[in-house]
């Protein structure tokens, strides 16, 4: 494999697993705003969202992408980075609100839609994870 591909293989590896740390906070977050006091998905996403991403924005920044070649401060490329999550987080949650719409007029299954909620944030975490890698990897190394 050619030198390229095994570094960014690496980078992938250790992004999706600071992201899990990250979805771990954003999830345990998120739960007890839908859960304790019943949040919509679109405002639980939001504010869970950037807990996690700002967790997995330090981490990246300082232990997997390479940050010395650009001009471009972090605290800049922080705000870069969280207008890229508000348009995300919005999707996501606009997403999530619609998946739990379908849930709960196409099902009857109690316990589904007890935790439907939390089934929409578990659905679009793996599309969020990956977008974010190739994100924060331009954020960081190109810009």
């Amino acid at each position: 494999m050619e030198e390229k591909t095994v570094s960014l293989l690496k980078k992938a590896i250790k992004f999706f697993f600071t992201s899990g740390i990250g979805f771990i906070m954003d999830l345990t977050a998120y739960t007890i705003m839908t859960q304790v006091f019943d949040l919509s998905v679109m405002r639980a996403n939001f504010f869970s969202s950037m807990i996690g991403s700002t967790f997995v924005f330090i981490v990246s920044t300082h232990k997997i992408f390479e940050n010395g070649r650009s001009a471009l401060p972090l605290p800049a490329k922080y705000g870069a980075y969280v207008i890229y999550q508000l348009l995300l987080i919005f999707l996501a949650s606009e997403l999530g609100d619609f998946i739990n719409g379908l849930i709960h007029t196409h099902f009857e299954f109690e316990l589904l839609l007890r935790y439907s909620k939390l089934v929409c944030k578990v659905l679009i975490t793996p599309l969020t994870m990956t977008c974010n890698f190739f994100v924060m990897r331009f954020i960081s190394e190109r810009i």
